[in-house]
């Protein structure tokens, strides 16, 4: 774990705070936006599949925003909270991921890695890191992914 003081005395810095501010606004951010992909995806035979994955997701950021406040107020970053976060994480992006192939709204090719990406992660996580599954990048680079070819889909329609 990444305990802030190995003394048992929280260290609460600026830096801190910024770091873990930072990674709460990242979390809340991608809710946001797989909840605007998911009314995009409305239409499509992967509505379903977008719907849980949107709602998963977005309890999923309530758990770690709760998370990370939990650890700028007593220095220690509750466990259970951050795997209950990994694994919603990654099984809600696998479900987006998913509901992608049943869409023409981004190419297949980012639903496969959405969906490979977040399932091997799962597996992976645990087996080779037990006592710390939380690495935030993983679960911002696939909506990282989906937002910029959104963005560029749209430019394509709009210099029509």
């Amino acid at each position: 774990m990444r305990d802030s003081a190995q003394s048992g005395v929280p260290i609460v810095t600026a830096r801190l705070i910024w770091e873990r501010s930072f990674i709460m606004v990242a979390v809340i951010l991608t809710a946001v936006g797989l909840m605007l992909l998911e009314r995009v995806l409305e239409a499509s035979h992967g509505a379903a599949l977008a719907r849980i994955g949107a709602t998963s997701y977005f309890f999923a950021a309530i758990v770690l925003v709760t998370a990370e406040a939990t650890y700028l107020a007593l220095g220690t970053l509750p466990y259970p909270l951050v795997v209950v976060y990994v694994v919603l994480a990654l099984l809600a992006q696998a479900a987006i991921g998913a509901a992608l192939l049943h869409s023409t709204v981004l190419p297949h090719w980012i639903g496969w890695v959405a969906l490979g990406w977040n399932l091997v992660w799962l597996v992976v996580l645990p087996m080779t890191t037990p006592g710390d599954i939380y690495y935030p990048i993983l679960h911002h680079l696939i909506p990282v992914i989906m937002g910029l070819s959104l963005l560029g889909k749209r430019s394509s329609f709009q210099g029509h």
